[in-house]
């Protein structure tokens, strides 16, 4: 968990972008067993299942999927939502250490 806790505090203390802590975040869930197999506290994943979605849901490649009809409702969601997110994660997080 301390990773996604120091990544989240980068993006909220704003020494790194919302585009680069995409990119970051994705990439480290990609790589996290424990997380992907489910071994997170039950508290704990939820908080990071939901900013993942919230991540995916910026994410520019996921908005503009010409096969997913859905992504249009989404266009809304910019970095100030991104880092609104991040900060209610971040805090969530926080509190279950």
């Amino acid at each position: 968990m301390k990773k996604y806790l120091y990544l989240l505090s980068l993006l909220c203390s704003e020494k790194i972008e919302v585009p680069e802590f995409e990119s970051v975040f994705v990439q480290i869930r990609a790589q996290d067993e424990y997380w992907l197999s489910g071994k997170f506290d039950e508290k704990i994943g939820k908080v990071l299942d939901t900013l993942y979605l919230d991540v995916r849901d910026y994410s520019l490649d996921y908005l503009y999927d010409c096969n997913d009809f859905v992504n249009v409702n989404l266009i809304s969601f910019n970095e100030g939502e991104v880092k609104s997110r991040a900060e209610e994660a971040l805090k969530k997080l926080k509190a279950f250490k």
